[in-house]
C-alpha cells in the first residue's frame, strides 16, 4: 500500500483485478459510467490505526457482494441502516461502511424521509439514485 498523504480526506482502496470496474446507465441526459455495484473497495481514513488498515484490506474481498446485497435489498424497498442490520442479518458495522460507499458512487441516496429506529431516533431512510 502506499503511504498515506497527510492532506488526503480519505483514501479508496480499490481491487484493481475486478473485471467490471464502472457499468454504464443510459437515461434521458444520455448515458454515464456509474462504479459497478459489486466492485470491491474499503474506505480508509487519513488518520486511520494500523488495525483499522489491517481490518480494511481483510475485508476487501467480501465488500463487492456486501455493496450487492445491499443494492439489492434497496432496489426492493427502501430501508435504515438499522432495517438493512436487520433484513440481511448483517452488523451495523458492516452496513455502515457498505452504505457509505455506494453513496460515495452515487448509486444510494437520501430519500429525504426518516424513520425512528428502536432506541426512537431520527434515522434517514436510504433509496436508490
Amino acid at each position: 500500500m502506499k503511504p498515506r498523504s497527510p492532506g488526503l480526506k480519505g483514501c479508496f482502496i480499490v481491487n484493481t483485478e475486478q473485471l467490471e470496474m464502472f457499468t454504464t446507465q443510459v437515461g434521458l441526459g444520455g448515458t454515464k459510467e456509474l462504479p459497478a455495484v459489486n466492485r470491491n473497495v474499503v474506505i480508509v481514513h487519513h488518520d486511520a490505526q494500523h488495525t483499522s488498515i489491517q481490518a480494511a484490506i481483510r475485508v476487501l474481498p467480501k465488500t463487492g457482494s456486501n455493496r450487492m446485497r445491499v443494492y439489492e435489498s434497496l432496489c426492493k424497498h427502501n430501508a435504515t441502516d438499522e432495517e438493512l442490520e436487520t433484513s440481511l442479518n448483517m452488523s451495523g458495522n458492516t452496513i455502515r461502511p457498505t452504505r457509505g460507499t455506494l453513496v460515495k458512487d452515487g448509486l444510494i441516496k437520501d430519500s429525504g424521509f426518516k424513520r425512528l429506529t428502536r432506541s426512537g431516533n431520527d434515522a434517514i431512510v436510504w433509496c436508490v439514485a
